[in-house]
């Protein structure tokens, strides 16, 4: 059986980097002083690290989903 709790993940990490994006070129667009980018873009740093570290968990999820699924499909 398929679960779709992995394709619902996949899609929520597709629609938060789309999003991300959008956040980005509204960024750019704000009128800020150097030091205001500067704390903002230290928060976007941190924030960039956690989601390499949940990037990594979601690949990893999704490789063992695909290998679960391939030994299921050679039971058939």
């Amino acid at each position: 059986m398929v679960n779709m709790d992995i394709f619902q993940l996949f899609f929520n990490y597709l629609e938060a980097a789309t999003k991300e994006t959008e956040l980005g070129q509204q960024f750019k667009e704000l009128d800020l002083s150097d030091e205001q980018r500067k704390i903002i873009m230290q928060w976007i740093d941190t924030i960039q690290a956690q989601e390499s570290a949940y990037t990594a968990v979601v690949f990893r999820m999704g490789m063992q989903f695909s290998f679960s699924l391939l030994l299921q499909l050679s039971d058939l």
